[in-house]
């Protein structure tokens, strides 16, 4: 959890995969913090959600954490740029094309050990599975959504990525328990710093 929000967030109908992957790091301008450190990290989010098996090791997620955040940096631009009324560019659909690929598994029939049976049973790395479903979120939500509603929290210190799924489609703030109140006071602050300079000007003409 980052250093501006001490809780989670509110609560978002049908959060997307995507924007809970790319969160997964406060890229705010300033304070840039990891929540997925490590492999174990990594494991534990994906099997958070349900995107790899108990079978996964930890030194598997560590070999594979690399290639997560090159992923993550391409969530991250591409939702920067429709957070910000820009288009995909053709390098971030190529990169995220790539991460679907690689994704690519198949069934396969897997004899017992001792052949009195079979089972069917999915063949592909797991890791590059869950990257192509966490791609593919941000791929659908692209091609079936309006893009617009992609927003990036006004608060410069958070940055966070959310949907904007507000009737009015004005929300700016990923949470107003922290980002928005802390914007209200500070904008508080600023009016009252302003009175007082103005009061004491006007005190100190008089005399």
């Amino acid at each position: 959890m980052s250093e501006q929000h001490v809780g989670p967030p509110e609560p978002d109908r049908d959060t997307e995969l995507f924007i809970e992957f790319v969160n997964s790091a406060q890229l705010s301008r300033g304070k840039p913090k990891e929540h997925l450190p490590d492999g174990a990290a990594l494991r534990a989010w994906l099997a958070e959600h349900e995107l790899c098996g108990a079978r996964a090791s930890i030194a598997a997620a560590d070999r594979a954490l690399p290639a997560f955040r090159r992923l993550r940096t391409v969530v991250n631009d591409v939702t920067e740029r429709l957070a910000t009324g820009r288009e995909p560019s053709r390098a971030h659909v190529r990169a995220l094309n790539e991460f679907l690929r690689e994704g690519m598994h198949y069934h396969e029939l897997r004899p017992s050990r001792d052949g009195s049976h079979y089972t069917m049973g999915h063949a592909g790395d797991d890791f590059a599975q869950a990257r192509a479903s966490i791609a593919g979120s941000l791929a659908h939500y692209i091609a079936d959504h309006d893009v617009s509603r992609v927003r990036m929290c006004a608060n410069d210190g958070c940055r966070w990525r959310f949907i904007d799924r507000s009737p009015a489609g004005r929300r700016i703030w990923c949470d107003m328990r922290t980002c928005g109140n802390r914007a209200k006071v500070a904008r508080h602050r600023a009016r009252s710093a302003s009175g007082s300079r103005v009061s004491g000007t006007g005190k100190a003409r008089a005399g």
